[in-house]
């Protein structure tokens, strides 16, 4: 068995908080609604550096295992870069991406890059809030037909710290265990 599809299993048997829970159920309920006609998700967060990528790789390699037909991006109110821990996070995952954020799922690539709302060209698409700055500052983008929010702690806060590569792993795994349990829900309720 490879390290990703190791990582894969114990996100099978991470526990969820209640609070967890509930907001995933929310979002269950929410995309369930609208999955079928909407196939691009946006994870926002203002800097698109860390959470909002942690979310776009989770969300591209978990749809590929469950054989969901959506595509996925990120997006920021600002361009910046992708935060190197992000990438060794989820190398040590055992996620299939190199130094320069190219992804790689069953030879399928696509690369995790900052970009902006402007970035994104479709014409409608679901938006997931990840961060509350990005809440109150980044404004509602008429092409989101589904505004929903699942917010996570700031990896940012551990940069240059001894722990920050601990605090950038639990943070990949609370947001990959949340992926992985929304797509598994939806999945199972089609």
């Amino acid at each position: 068995m490879n390290n990703l599809n190791k990582y894969i299993n114990k996100l099978e048997n991470h526990k969820l908080e209640d609070h967890q829970k509930k907001r995933i159920e929310i979002i269950v309920e929410r995309l369930y609604n609208k999955i079928n006609s909407i196939s691009l998700i946006v994870f926002i967060c203002t800097h698109n550096s860390r959470r909002s990528q942690f979310c776009e790789a989770w969300s591209k390699v978990l749809a590929n295992r469950y054989g969901l037909n959506i595509s996925f991006s990120s997006a920021g109110t600002t361009k910046t870069s992708v935060y190197k821990e992000v990438i060794n996070s989820l190398k040590r995952a055992g996620v299939d991406i190199n130094e320069k954020g190219i992804l790689n799922i069953e030879g399928k690539s696509s690369i995790l890059y900052s970009k902006t709302l402007d970035d994104i060209k479709e014409n409608k698409f679901i938006s997931i809030t990840n961060c509350t700055d990005a809440e109150k500052n980044c404004p509602l983008d008429p092409r989101s037909h589904l505004n929903l929010n699942i917010f996570y702690d700031d990896p940012k806060k551990f940069d240059g710290m001894e722990n920050e590569k601990k605090e950038y792993d639990k943070t990949c795994m609370t947001i990959a265990a949340e992926i992985n349990v929304i797509f598994r829900s939806l999945v199972n309720s089609v």
